[in-house]
């Protein structure tokens, strides 16, 4: 698409008058402060608003039409100040006498001034870097001459002689010039400058004198001084040290800043802006008695529009006798001109294409004509990408302009669309949060929409760069994630959060408040953890692999060559390599259930060799991850502690310690650890074998209560665990559902062990007094009330647990966590109702006891009471559970088993070795 001709690449602020890209806004600031510098004598304005929003540039439009309008005799002299370093109060005062000096010899003006103001601004320039003093001498010389006269024949002759000098010296020093003195002498150059020093008439001497010092008044120029104190958002960026600083600077120079004569324009932060208001509350502030008045600049959102509008209208050719308006309109569904409706609702922009609404990310739009709704989809874009900030915007739309036979062009390639209109769309996302946040959509204060809608776009950035993790809102708000001055509370994140997930950006891992949670202390956390959706993740992994300034946006480091986290190493549905699509656009939509990574770009890879791919399940304590040893090929399942729990020293403890028990533990029935990582260069991580099968959660999920035989089935391979870990002097495992998968040859396997401890071990530093560990609905009473705990509380865990296979559900009626733990503490599980045999209740009974010692001794005497019971040898039902989604380590997957999922074999009478 042509552009102006008259387009130019601008860096910097843009000058007044400057055809190469149209005026991006600000208008009405600009007429405001023209009005505040023309209409009067002085004081100090506070120009605030985030960075990058373009306040030099209007304040320095603002100055230049002001001085245009201003005549011969009254000249404005701007001197502008970075005060982006911290400057003492002598050292600011001392650049802005010798900046006013320096400007006034630059314009020609020093001469035009009356002889005494010269002096003045001479000797205030001088003594700012030098004092000059003087020292005068006087000495006399005498002298006696004796001789002889040859006239006088030889007779003795006597002369005097004498000499007076005097000699003066200029010597320079360098002498003590306070503060106090550089004050007095800026405040009276201003006063002589603007002529009001405030001298008394002289004398009149003599008609002739007046004339001549008439004539000189009328052609004496007067100088208003603005003084441009500019960049103080980098000084303060919202450092409280830094914001202390400058106050008492301010302070200190309060007589300066509002004399008569002068303008001090001070251009700062929005973190400067908020002290203002409320220094203003306190009626007596140092910001009140400075600033006479304060401008807030907000950000320019709609600049994308005027900048694509005012350039590509004067670059359209000319045959087009009424051009369409190129502004973006409203967001919503997009309306074409004589547009005819398309599929899934669109509408159609030509003979082969349509835009449908709401949009589908893995089906970006394409198309080679400039029309307007492809127009507005980049404006869509630019605005993204600009955040309300010019200099953001020109970057982005400079990328795509080139130049030939020196003109320009917009020039945008079908692999840059699908960038392009992937960020038009999570725009759309963004853009709807304004709405969201009060019911006419808009705010009385503008910084308060600003705050909302950069916050929004921080939030959908740190969603971006999480690679697929789980977070939580907390994660988001914490010491490395959004600026403080977006004022982002965790809830105002957790709704922004929630309404990611309803646009199909982010997923939903786990919700807060699951009695099946495991609970670490007192409470539960109440966080819901999300994570970055497959389809967007893929669609990202393919711009990172092609851009540059993507990963610098999204603040992604692609490793050097080995394992290349968005290309070679994605696996697919059969556990090779897969090749990478050769564009986002190409990569297919996850399958609804499918977490088996397939042509998902990887999420880490841990000490250079463990990759970590896809998610497949979350707890309270950290997250489980397929993945894939980059040394042998071999799948693997790795479980990384949360980030936020990664500097708990009580958490780490607690991972140290499974990782101990877990090497200790080589049993069928318990998942095997292969490795662990730790250090200061590595997050903590356990490798363990990728454990294939669904889960025991997924299959009562699905089909209900089970058959007797194959419930008994279930505890007794689970028994045969408990019987091992308690040999080994461990007890007290997280036995629930979820941790439960059924593999196809090995039956129950058991595959986390997140609270395990060795039994007679020392749990003071990792517990306290009254602490609950454990997940509320498979407590045990003295593990709900804190007290000590033995291989007993898992044998009532696992009485839990069956009876839930027989039944569907917990025993309990309550759903929230402190009302289960209550149930737990102060009611007996009814087991005459259920329908088994009448040893089975018995042995269930004994084990669902309140009381420690009316359940099993350990759990050799529960196997042996198990294999006494009818139903030790059934294996009706089995055939019904074949069709059963396949879970890895804890994750849902796309396929089914076989129909041998489960084994025939049968409950032995005594425990297998």
């Amino acid at each position: 698409m042509p552009l102006h001709r008259h387009f130019r690449y601008i860096h910097e602020p843009l000058p007044a008058g400057d055809r190469a890209i149209p005026v991006l806004g600000h208008e009405a600031l600009v007429d405001t402060l023209k009005e505040r510098l023309t209409y009067s004598h002085g004081g100090a304005f506070l120009v605030s608003g985030f960075r990058g929003v373009g306040k030099s540039t209007l304040v320095l439009r603002a100055l230049a039409e002001t001085s245009a309008l201003w005549g011969d005799r009254d000249v404005m002299l701007v001197v502008h100040l970075n005060v982006a370093r911290t400057m003492t109060t002598d050292q600011l005062l001392f650049a802005v006498v010798r900046r006013i000096f320096e400007s006034l010899d630059d314009r020609d003006l020093l001469a035009r001034l009356p002889r005494e103001v010269q002096r003045a601004l001479l000797l205030a320039y001088s003594r700012t870097s030098l004092s000059f003093t003087q020292t005068q001498s006087e000495s006399t010389e005498r002298g006696t001459t004796l001789g002889l006269a040859p006239q006088h024949r030889l007779s003795p002759t006597m002369s005097f002689s004498g000499r007076k000098t005097r000699s003066q010296a200029t010597e320079a020093a360098f002498l003590a010039y306070s503060e106090t003195d550089v004050e007095h002498d800026l405040v009276r150059i201003v006063q002589l400058l603007n002529g009001s020093e405030g001298r008394p008439n002289p004398r009149p001497r003599s008609r002739r004198l007046l004339r001549r010092r008439h004539r000189r008044t009328a052609s004496r120029v007067r100088v208003h001084p603005v003084i441009v104190l500019d960049e103080v958002d980098k000084l303060t960026d919202n450092k409280a040290d830094a914001i202390a600083v400058f106050e008492a600077l301010l302070g200190r120079i309060k007589n300066v800043l509002t004399a008569r004569g002068a303008h001090f324009i001070v251009v700062a932060g929005p973190d400067l802006y908020d002290r203002a208001l409320q220094d203003s509350d306190r009626g007596n502030g140092v910001y009140e008695s400075v600033f006479g008045w304060r401008m807030y600049v907000p950000c320019l959102w709609e600049a994308p529009g005027r900048l694509v509008r005012g350039l590509a209208e004067a670059g359209r050719p000319q045959q087009h006798a009424s051009p369409p308006a190129w502004a973006p309109p409203a967001w919503g569904p997009p309306a074409a001109p004589n547009g005819t409706p398309g599929p899934n609702g669109g509408r159609s922009i030509g003979p082969h294409t349509y835009i449908t609404y709401p949009p589908d990310p893995t089906r970006p739009i394409l198309s080679s004509s400039p029309d307007e709704l492809l127009l507005a989809r980049f404006v869509a874009y630019l605005r993204f990408k600009a955040r309300g900030v010019p200099r953001r915007l020109l970057q982005e739309f400079n990328a795509l302009v080139v130049w030939q036979e020196g003109l320009p062009s917009l020039s945008v390639s079908d692999e840059v669309w699908e960038r392009v209109d992937f960020y038009a769309r999570l725009e759309g996302v963004v853009s709807e949060t304004i709405a969201a946040g009060t019911p006419d959509g808009s705010t009385n204060v503008v910084i308060d929409d600003d705050r909302r809608l950069l916050g929004a776009y921080h939030v959908v950035d740190w969603t971006l760069r999480s690679g697929g993790r789980p977070f939580t809102s907390t994660d988001v708000t914490g010491t490395e994630g959004l600026d403080p001055l977006l004022r982002m509370t965790p809830p105002a994140v957790e709704r922004m959060l929630r309404h990611l997930v309803r646009a199909g950006v982010l997923d939903v891992v786990s919700e807060p408040g699951r009695p099946d949670a495991t609970r670490y202390g007192g409470s539960q956390s109440p966080l819901a953890y999300y994570k970055l959706s497959d389809a967007y993740k893929r669609q990202l992994a393919g711009f990172v692999r092609s851009s540059e300034s993507e990963r610098a946006d999204l603040g992604i480091v692609v490793p050097p060559p080995g394992p290349d986290l968005y290309g070679s190493t994605m696996v697919g549905a059969g556990g090779t390599p897969a090749p990478p699509p050769s564009s986002a656009a190409d990569a297919p939509a996850a399958p609804a259930g499918a977490a088996d990574g397939a042509g998902t770009p990887a999420v880490a890879v841990l000490a250079e060799r463990y990759e970590m791919s896809s998610l497949l399940g979350q707890g309270g304590m950290g997250a489980v991850y397929r993945g894939r040893d980059l040394l042998t090929g071999q799948p693997i399942a790795i479980k990384v502690l949360h980030h936020g729990l990664r500097t708990d020293e009580q958490m780490l403890t607690r991972f140290r310690r499974e990782v101990e028990v877990s090497r200790q533990l080589n049993h069928p029935q318990i998942v095997r650890t292969l490795d662990a990582l730790e250090g200061p260069d590595t997050e903590p991580a356990l490798i363990m074998e990728l454990v294939e099968g669904p889960s025991l959660h997924e299959v009562l999920a699905e089909r209900g209560p089970l058959p007797v035989g194959l419930v008994a089935r279930i505890g007794r391979q689970l028994g045969e665990a408990l019987a091992f870990i308690d040999a080994m002097g461990v007890s007290r495992i997280d036995l629930k559902p979820s941790n439960v998968l059924l593999h196809p040859e090995r039956g129950a396997v058991i595959i986390d062990l997140g609270i395990a401890r060795p039994s007679a071990g020392d749990d003071r530093s990792v517990t306290v007094a009254g602490m609950v560990i454990g997940t509320p609905g498979y407590m045990a009473p003295e593990q709900a009330m804190g007290s000590p705990s033995d291989i007993r509380t898992d044998l009532y865990t696992l009485g839990i647990l069956m009876y839930q296979c027989l039944t569907g559900a917990l025993p309990w009626s309550a759903s929230e966590p402190y009302r289960v733990i209550y149930e737990i503490v102060n009611r007996d599980v009814p087991v005459d109702a259920l329908g088994v045999s009448e040893q089975l209740r018995a042995l269930l009974g004994r084990m669902l006891s309140r009381a420690p010692d009316g359940r099993p001794v350990n759990p050799q005497e529960y196997l042996r009471d198990l294999a006494a019971t009818p139903e030790a040898g059934e294996e009706a039902g089995l055939e019904a559970l074949r069709s059963a989604p396949v879970a890895t380590n804890g994750g849902p997957e796309a396929e089914t088993m076989g129909p041998d999922w489960w084994g025939a074999r049968t409950i032995d009478p005594a425990p297998s070795e």
